[in-house]
């Protein structure tokens, strides 16, 4: 289904070439009610799956990623025990997330005026929670957050949409590129303004519908003490890196980035704190404008810093 067949002919959503894609969730549901070896290779073929290969070998994921017929059985198998979830899942995808996709104007917000989706929303299984690499992204349907309440789908629709944006003007590091310390800084900058405005984009909606105690991420961002914490122990993580400089990557500084990423989510939450105060200070343009020049968000417009 394509957005601009969703909404009346005037809307400004028209503009925006984004198809809703849930083949992959689809045919996985019915391969693990009957397990079909022909079914698996009409499953490679998909377009999601390109997607999640490109974003594997992107980002240097755990999985395989030589054929794509190798990534889905992968992926089947990680899915065995998610039957239900996957069936929730696919009923909310193609009904609720559609009825009204106001939402995905929840992303353009926080996006530069003249970007356009040209790509894909895809429901998958087995892969993470939810993933991007410009033009496309992706939901785990079988996922465990997502079993809980189907709705978290929206809302991380909007999440992984806005990644697909910032992407656009600011395309990711390739993670084997990585090779010294001062190369994790830019990486740990780089994610910190990605996934800091996205969890941004998806509050106001998560406020409005009463959903901010459902998703851990928006629970710590209301406890003044906890944040706090949080940005302490970023910049105390940050500075070790900063500090080692031209020495090359080793287990010590490639667990930094665990730390920073997996836990607290110290990127996700550190950075959706800059981004707010960015916001409140200088106006949404103005952390829009970020997102256009592949700016960081560690100063704000005016040079202060922004924790």
């Amino acid at each position: 289904m394509r957005l601009r067949e969703l909404v009346p002919l005037k809307d400004p959503l028209r503009e925006h070439d984004l198809t809703f894609d849930a083949r992959f969730a689809r045919g996985a549901l019915e391969y693990l009610a009957t397990p079909d070896g022909a079914a698996q290779e009409r499953l490679a073929g998909l377009p999601a799956v390109r997607h999640l290969l490109d974003h594997a070998e992107r980002f240097d994921q755990p999985v395989p990623r030589s054929a794509g017929s190798e990534l889905v059985r992968h992926l089947l198998a990680r899915s065995a025990g998610s039957r239900d979830a996957i069936a929730r899942s696919l009923d909310f995808f193609g009904g609720t997330l559609l009825e009204d996709p106001r939402w995905v104007g929840d992303a353009l917000r926080y996006l530069p005026s003249d970007f356009r989706f040209r790509g894909s929303l895809f429901l998958v299984a087995g892969y993470d929670i939810g993933v991007a690499l410009a033009p496309h992204a992706s939901l785990n349907a079988g996922h465990p957050h997502f079993a809980g309440d189907p709705r978290e789908l929206l809302y991380y629709a909007i999440h992984e949409l806005h990644h697909v944006g910032f992407m656009t003007y600011s395309p990711p590091p390739r993670i084997a590129d990585l090779r010294t310390c001062a190369d994790l800084v830019g990486l740990v900058d780089y994610s910190t303004a990605l996934e800091g405005t996205a969890v941004l984009a998806a509050l106001d909606r998560r406020s409005t519908e009463n959903a901010l105690d459902r998703d851990e991420d928006y629970l710590a961002l209301g406890d003044e003490r906890r944040m706090r914490d949080h940005e302490e122990r970023y910049d105390e993580e940050r500075d070790y890196l900063r500090r080692r400089g031209t020495d090359p990557v080793d287990d010590e500084a490639l667990a930094v980035i665990e730390r920073m990423s997996g836990g607290d989510r110290l990127w996700y939450r550190v950075g959706a704190r800059m981004a707010m105060r960015i916001e409140q200070a200088e106006g949404r343009a103005a952390l829009v404008a970020r997102i256009r020049q592949g700016r960081d968000l560690r100063r704000d417009p005016r040079g202060r810093s922004a924790v």
